[in-house]
């Protein structure tokens, strides 16, 4: 029997692991519950460490695994600006890795399209909030002026990676719906600065009615500023040129002037810092595969708290207490 000492909770507070139990009680599950998601497992499972889980069915050679996310670049500003990638270990394991028993496969393919589905209905109805934000600006903004700037958006939503389940906002403490809605604006160098800061007056206004209607409850995050600016930072000289540009390098055109936009897209193969980012990701897909090797290889009963954090994001560290 493989009975180890774990620390759920720090490394003041043991907890007495058996690997062979779990993987009996996860099979037991699958079997009476069909496949499930690792936050599923946990659900069913709350006395067992969400790492432990996550190291119990991993090391499973009789459990089928499909993993169904798309990954991309991501700098941990809290661990030195390492590259890392997105969704983390632990989210890709909560959200998008299914589990199933050899003879679920037909069962393992239709849950995959269907949580699939949904990540990408979710984001759609994300981007059209971004996008009636938009609107609303435009409108406000009159033709002319919208003619010489173009939106984008990034992160989860470029990826239709999306979730809506309710969480804390971080600086007001309000619950908002799941993932936040980035979304730059970038402006010509002819407007004039009144309108920059007009721009910014009216979308935190939108900011904070979609924040707090209790029909949306949406985090919107934006920025906005010059072509020049934009181009400057492809450079990717320091850690805010380089977020910058993987923000772009991962946009999707959200709306105004399409030939403003491509203009920023073709500045990015000009500069060649497409590649400096391509170059960051094999880089930081190289890390999760050692990464994960440490988190699988590691005793139970001795993990130490650098190798824990291989499992989250800092900003994730709540969901692992």
């Amino acid at each position: 029997m493989r009975i180890v000492r774990f620390c759920q909770n720090g490394p003041n507070v043991p907890v007495t692991i058996n690997f062979e139990e779990i993987d009996d009680r996860i099979a037991r599950i699958l079997e009476k519950k069909g496949p499930r998601i690792g936050k599923e497992l946990s659900f069913d499972m709350p006395d067992v460490p969400v790492l432990a889980l996550w190291q119990a069915c991993n090391r499973s050679r009789s459990l089928l695994i499909s993993h169904f996310a798309s990954y991309y670049l991501r700098f941990d500003i809290t661990r030195e600006d390492q590259v890392r990638l997105s969704p983390s270990i632990l989210r890709d394991f909560l959200s998008f890795t299914l589990f199933g028993l050899p003879g679920q496969r037909y069962q393992m393919i239709e849950r995959q399209g269907s949580l699939s589905n949904m990540h990408r209905e979710i984001s759609r109805e994300k981007i059209g909030v971004a996008q009636d934000v938009m609107k609303q600006l435009f409108v406000s903004l009159g033709r002319e002026v919208r003619s010489q700037l173009c939106a984008f958006i990034a992160g989860d939503l470029s990826y239709f990676l999306a979730h809506n389940e309710m969480r804390e906002h971080s600086a007001s403490g309000e619950m908002v719906r799941g993932s936040d809605i980035d979304i730059i604006i970038i402006l010509s160098e002819s407007l004039p600065d009144d309108i920059q800061g007009r721009i910014d007056g009216e979308m935190m206004a939108l900011k904070n009615f979609y924040l707090r209607h209790p029909k949306h409850r949406h985090e919107i995050d934006f920025i906005c500023k010059r072509k020049s600016v934009m181009e400057r930072q492809f450079q990717y000289s320091d850690i805010h040129d380089k977020i910058a540009s993987k923000i772009a390098y991962e946009s999707m055109f959200l709306g105004g002037s399409l030939t403003l936009y491509m203009e920023v897209r073709d500045a990015m193969t000009r500069t060649g810092v497409d590649q400096l980012i391509e170059a960051d990701f094999a880089h930081a897909l190289k890390d999760r595969k050692h990464a994960m090797k440490a988190l699988l290889d590691a005793p139970g009963d001795a993990i130490d708290a650098e190798t824990r954090s291989l499992f989250y994001f800092s900003q994730e560290r709540v969901e692992f207490s």
